[in-house]
């Protein structure tokens, strides 16, 4: 009962957050066995309408070999194909059908009937497609793959470059052979243990093993879908990454992408769910470093701690917001800050706004590198857009006064400052540049110094 009221509970916080739909998609594998589960498992698939199909190998049973290949595949999914060259009705005038490589397909030489079959991206054994949200990965994890399939092998270097250049909200590999399973056939193939969540992956899927299980490994969640319909394998012992099992019945996964998370399903073609979770995108982290002038103390270079606030905008005009975030910096000027909404490989200038003091950009445009980022204001003067920063110590800091916040230092901070000062205003206020809790006169010769400057707001 504990379990059902939970499943409940996630379906129904998650309507009320879902957004429309970015992309849906089917995953199949072990399914290139003409027959009656096969159909079983195309008809379920074909009742989602989903936009294309991804499979996990094992695509043509027994040798792919070309005599076979149309009868195990085209006859059952050959709407989502193109070019369609096949004898069981048209195909699509686009593809969508998005397979990869098995042990069986490689049993005929070079693997030729399936590459023959087939028109895919890049080399079409290992490739790469962007759908909405989504950016895929297809591997060819069987040995007799030219390029090799362990982790430093000339495909994974491919991968592990293209994890990195991708902008996409969520990144999936998938490929056949399973980097941990427990079933009792097959099990994990420790040559495909690669770093994928070193690398950038948001999700890991294989098949081989002609089971259903969800798997947990350094909080990347790696999926085993091999119920596509040739048969069914018994589990041996869980292994310690297993979360859950099943293997009563032949069915596929329904994928549905939105902003803020994917939905992820295993149902059977009776039909009934047996696997319902959510991955969310990985927050992006900076590492930011930036000292403000009057809370920077030159003789201890240490500051006192306050928060500023982080907006990254496109590098591109208008230069939108895309994000923002707020952190409290510490006495060396270092914070952390998350974000939600911003993408790996895009450049954005980098905003800081401290409660009175002059918004400050970073001097050109900056990216998440697998959802990681660092900036350091304070090491030079040209990290600031239009050098907009003033040297103290030995540190650059950016400018104290701006009191009203309205983008330049002027007469009217220095009056408002003034004026807290003379009613010996204290806490915690805009008027206080030096952070030591009073409004003071030190205060009101700070802000001076820097409108005879004509220190603004300099921005592209």
């Amino acid at each position: 009962m504990k379990k059902v009221i939970s499943v409940i509970f996630i379906m129904f916080s998650f309507s009320v957050l879902r957004s429309q739909t970015v992309t849906e998609f089917a995953v199949i594998g072990d399914y290139g066995k003409s027959g009656t589960n096969e159909l079983n498992v195309s008809n379920l698939v074909k009742s989602w309408n989903p936009e294309y199909v991804i499979t996990l190998g094992d695509n043509n049973y027994e040798s792919g070999q070309a005599a076979t290949i149309d009868l195990n595949i085209g006859q059952y999914y050959h709407e989502f194909i193109y070019p369609y060259t096949g004898s069981y009705g048209a195909g699509d005038s686009v593809n969508r059908f998005f397979p990869s490589l098995g042990n069986h397909d490689w049993v005929t030489t070079n693997a030729q009937p399936y590459l023959d079959y087939f028109t895919l991206p890049g080399n079409e054994r290992y490739y790469d497609f962007i759908k909405g949200n989504i950016h895929f990965f297809c591997i060819d994890s069987d040995s007799h793959e030219p390029d090799g399939r362990d982790s430093n092998s000339v495909q994974a270097q491919w991968l592990k470059a293209a994890l990195a250049a991708s902008a996409s909200r969520y990144n999936i590999v998938y490929f056949h052979h399973p980097p941990y399973s427990s079933s009792s056939v097959h099990g994990s193939e420790v040559i495909m243990q690669w770093p994928f969540k070193d690398w950038g992956a948001n999700l890991v899927m294989a098949g081989h093993d002609h089971t259903y299980e969800r798997l947990v490994k350094d909080g990347l969640i790696y999926l085993v879908n091999g119920l596509g319909g040739k048969s069914i394998y018994a589990f041996g012992t869980p292994i310690p990454e297993s979360v859950l099992r099943y293997n009563n019945n032949y069915g596929a996964m329904q994928v549905r992408s939105y902003h803020d998370s994917l939905v992820i399903k295993f149902i059977t073609v009776t039909p009934s769910v047996r696997d319902y979770f959510i991955i969310q995108p990985e927050k992006k982290i900076l590492d930011l470093t930036v000292l403000v002038e009057g809370m920077y103390d030159t003789l201890s270079a240490s500051s006192i701690s306050d928060t500023v606030s982080v907006y990254l905008r496109n590098s591109a005009s208008p230069y939108d917001i895309i994000d923002s975030a707020k952190s409290k910096q510490n006495t060396s000027g270092n914070g952390i800050l998350e974000f939600s909404n911003a993408a790996n490989a895009t450049s954005y200038y980098i905003v800081v706004k401290h409660r009175n003091s002059i918004e400050t950009w970073s001097a050109s445009g900056n990216s998440f590198l697998i959802n990681n980022m660092s900036y350091d204001f304070t090491n030079s003067v040209s990290k600031a857009y239009g050098n907009n920063m003033v040297y103290r110590g030995t540190e650059y800091c950016i400018f104290s006064g701006d009191q009203n916040q309205d983008g330049v230092i002027d007469l009217d901070d220095v009056i408002n400052i003034s004026n807290d000062a003379g009613s010996f205003l204290s806490g915690y206020v805009n008027s206080d540049l030096n952070g030591d809790g009073i409004v003071e006169l030190s205060d009101e010769l700070l802000a001076y110094n820097n409108t005879s400057g004509f220190v603004i707001r300099i921005i592209p």
